[in-house]
């Protein structure tokens, strides 16, 4: 079964090229790091920076307005926040495939000294004992933010659901809310698919798991298939909402406004019970 979500792994060194266009800490050693240590042979498009900046920065900002400072991040991936929010006092768990996981743990410690409330565990977020090596880690009388930036949409729609009930039957015990940019509706991929026209393309090389039939068709069918797991509360972020804190146009020297319609049709979700 892990083999199979293994295929997925190199789309982190894909987002993680961009952020290196950012004002994003840590992502250049990141990247300079990945790129001498890592012979993944993926497609890169720094273009792509303006989206990635933008989902970041809003799950950050959500994550900071719920006052949640406990944080189960899925499929981490090579991103700096978990380190960030550690240095900020957070207690912050990262889970993603055992290949990545250990891959974080060299970066981490060949960047910067890895914080003790920084746990980076090896797991399937499919797997519900999995989730227990990250909860010991967790004061059980607080609450959980779990963020995901991309796990969802590499998923069939069982798969998804089966990540769904894990997360339903974690902060259910805990309460608090799931952060997440991967229940970004098909629309989106026509929208992205014109502003950066290969990107999927290219995307379709690395994993066989970049399937349009595993998009949700709109927000109502978002809302309709989390209330069946017992979510009942899902509040939709644009990615827009961000625009003017985007350093990315700047630094690739690119006009705002060519990004509108892309960021106008990603979301990122705050799901609750």
């Amino acid at each position: 079964m892990l083999e199979n979500f293994e295929s997925i792994s190199p789309t982190a060194i894909v987002t993680a090229y961009p952020r290196m266009f950012t004002d994003i800490p840590y992502e250049k050693e990141i990247y300079e790091w990945l790129s001498k240590n890592c012979n993944e042979e993926v497609k890169l498009d720094k273009f792509l920076a303006p989206e990635i900046e933008a989902r970041y920065k809003l799950a950050n900002k959500l994550l900071e307005n719920y006052n949640i400072t406990q944080v189960l991040e899925l499929a981490a991936g090579y991103s700096s926040r978990g380190l960030i929010y550690s240095k900020k006092g957070y207690n912050y768990v990262e889970m993603d495939l055992e290949n990545v996981s250990k891959n974080k743990v060299k970066l981490l410690n060949s960047i910067a000294n890895i914080p003790d409330n920084l746990h980076i565990i090896g797991g399937n977020a499919l797997n519900g004992e999995d989730y227990k090596k990250c909860e010991k880690y967790f004061n059980k009388d607080n609450e959980i933010a779990v963020i995901n930036e991309g796990l969802l949409r590499y998923l069939t729609f069982e798969e998804k659901e089966c990540v769904a009930k894990n997360l339903y039957n974690l902060l259910k015990k805990h309460g608090g809310v799931w952060i997440t940019c991967d229940v970004t509706p098909k629309k989106f991929i026509e929208k992205q698919d014109q502003c950066l026209p290969n990107f999927n393309d290219n995307l379709n090389t690395v994993t066989s798991r970049n399937n349009l039939k595993d998009r949700f068709d709109d927000i109502n069918h978002i809302k309709d298939f989390m209330k069946k797991i017992g979510f009942n509360n899902v509040e939709i972020h644009k990615f827009i909402e961000m625009k003017d804190e985007l350093k990315s146009f700047e630094i690739l020297n690119v006009e705002k406004n060519k990004y509108d319609e892309l960021l106008e049709n990603a979301i990122v979700a705050v799901i609750s019970i």
